[in-house]
């Protein structure tokens, strides 16, 4: 397999760039519903309505449309948990005590839901991460997305861990990868039984618990 890159939208004429984008949004879609393994350049080609002319054009392989595909999600996943802190931080001010269990399970409820509660999404990161484990070049290209992924989605967390007066008792980035892969078991048990992880009380009162047994009061 060739080797996998990515360009930077800056790189990119306006023109380009919404072709690229209309290729990743019908990658999106076919992943989801054919696997990333069964779907085809055609397939994706079919879908956004172009050659397979434009989509070489833009991209070498269906591996590097992947990695497309994820920087792009995980850009959108970061830009809105961002924008829940920032939305949270006037309602934390009035908190006049110390978050117990029940008030911390609903500021995580509102931290997570909607960005994070994706079924689409966490189908196609899974197939991802199998074939990060299958392929060498495409693990070094996830592990590069992952690290960067981690430290912004790290720097979120802390925000908002300060606004709520904790801080965490282990290492940030230990307490984010234990808090993420809850949450991922919680959504993939979520999904498999059709329901909604925050349509349970006990996935709010499990992230509440860990992120008390795992922080302290500042």
């Amino acid at each position: 397999m060739a080797p996998i890159s990515t360009e930077t939208d800056a790189l990119l004429t306006p023109r380009r760039q919404r072709t690229r984008e209309r290729l990743i949004d019908a990658a999106y879609a076919v992943f989801a519903e054919e696997g990333v393994h069964a779907s085809t350049v055609e397939q994706v080609c079919e879908r956004a309505g172009f050659t397979r002319g434009a989509f070489y054009s833009n991209f070498t392989t269906k591996e590097e449309l992947f990695a497309a595909l994820m920087e792009r999600q995980q850009d959108i996943l970061l830009a809105a948990l961002a924008e829940k802190v920032d939305a949270l931080g006037p309602h934390l001010e009035k908190v006049t005590k110390p978050l117990d269990e029940d008030g911390l399970g609903e500021l995580l409820l509102d931290f997570f839901i909607g960005p994070m509660d994706d079924r689409t999404w966490c189908l196609i990161d899974h197939e991802f991460r199998l074939m990060s484990l299958r392929d060498p070049q495409v693990a070094v290209v996830f592990q590069a997305h992952q690290e960067q992924f981690e430290t912004s989605l790290i720097a979120i967390v802390q925000r908002a861990l300060d606004s709520a007066g904790r801080a965490f008792v282990i290492p940030t980035g230990v307490a984010v990868r234990v808090l993420g892969g809850l949450y991922q078991d919680m959504l993939q048990r979520g999904i498999r039984a059709g329901r909604s992880v925050h349509d349970e009380k006990d996935a709010r009162t499990t992230m509440a618990r860990l992120v008390l047994a795992i922080s302290r009061p500042v």
